[in-house]
């Protein structure tokens, strides 16, 4: 059963790697000796996991899995890592429980977790060794956060970056280092006095308005609490209720301009320490652009040619 698991959430994992070209938005711009590199649009971002996606998919084809196309998750939700502190957009989504609902029936409609889960055990062994490789060997790096991260440098997923970014040690250095530079950040954020001692001040905010929780992760514990409790409705509607108190507190007290103030200023201090990985980064997207623009197109024509010649069983 944990290989099971193992093995479905690998498949989540790698539905679609849009959700490893758009994890962190990164700022600022850098060059390097083979000319300029610039962040890509969010539109080419998406090209580029589209294309990713193509690739993957026609090297499990080759080695006999069908694997599909996925689009990405929508990584435009709104993200509130200290505090929520919007009050209008708390008074119509809370905490984003109906978002985070929704996201997670999308994962389990995606067709390549049903097909993983149609598998029998030795099927769904083969087929992640096809996609993942055998075991995560061949790819190693330290991300920021001091964790070691290792992948297979075999396997669908490995050959499509290979293929895309040219590469596969460099890309996945660069991915591993600049996805993990928003966690250091907030925890960076989080242990700073500064933050805590505006945290307090919240906390005397959310007392008096009834609401005594002394941080925001302990406001959101609550909030989730009814999500246990309550039908998804209420609960939404209680979980609003609380989010507007606390964004109230946090506009109303030196939270939000604390906490803002010290995320840019630790994002820039990070981004300056990693600029060589940002750009490095940059340029292989930039490099990798022309290509995804062709697969991507390839598939659109395929898909368009497929359905003017279907229906021939009808």
């Amino acid at each position: 059963m944990d290989r099971q698991r193992t093995v479905a959430a690998a498949a989540a994992a790698t539905a679609t790697a849009a959700a490893l070209a758009a994890v962190l938005v990164l700022e600022g711009c850098g060059s390097s000796a083979r000319g300029a590199a610039r962040e890509p649009s969010a539109a080419e971002s998406r090209t580029l996991a589209r294309a990713e996606q193509v690739l993957i998919s026609r090297c499990m084809a080759v080695r006999g899995f069908p694997y599909a196309v996925t689009e990405g998750p929508d990584d435009g939700a709104r993200s509130f890592p200290y505090a929520v502190d919007d009050v209008a957009w708390a008074r119509d989504h809370g905490y984003g429980g109906a978002e985070e609902r929704a996201a997670a029936r999308a994962r389990e409609d995606d067709p390549n977790q049903r097909y993983f889960r149609r598998l029998s055990a030795p099927e769904r062994a083969a087929a992640r060794t096809a996609l993942m490789g055998a075991a995560p060997v061949g790819l190693s790096v330290q991300a920021p956060t001091g964790m070691t991260v290792t992948a297979s440098a075999d396997g669908c997923i490995a050959d499509a970056q290979r293929s895309l970014y040219g590469d596969l040690a460099a890309w996945f250095r660069v991915k591993v280092v600049t996805m993990n530079l928003r966690p250091v950040r907030e925890a960076r954020v989080r242990e700073d006095a500064r933050y805590t001692g505006a945290v307090a001040e919240w906390a005397v905010c959310m007392e008096a308005a009834g609401r005594p929780h002394a941080t925001p992760d302990a406001s959101r514990q609550a909030a989730a609490r009814y999500g246990e409790d309550l039908p998804p409705a209420a609960a939404d509607a209680a979980a609003a209720e609380l989010a507007v108190v606390e964004a109230t507190c946090a506009t109303g007290t030196p939270l939000a301009r604390v906490s803002q103030a010290l995320d840019r200023a630790y994002g820039e201090e990070l981004r300056t320490r990693h600029r060589a990985e940002i750009t490095l980064r940059w340029r292989l997207q930039n490099e990798a652009l022309p290509k995804a623009r062709r697969l991507v197109q390839s598939e659109h024509e395929h898909d368009t040619t497929t359905e003017t010649s279907g229906g021939s069983d009808a």
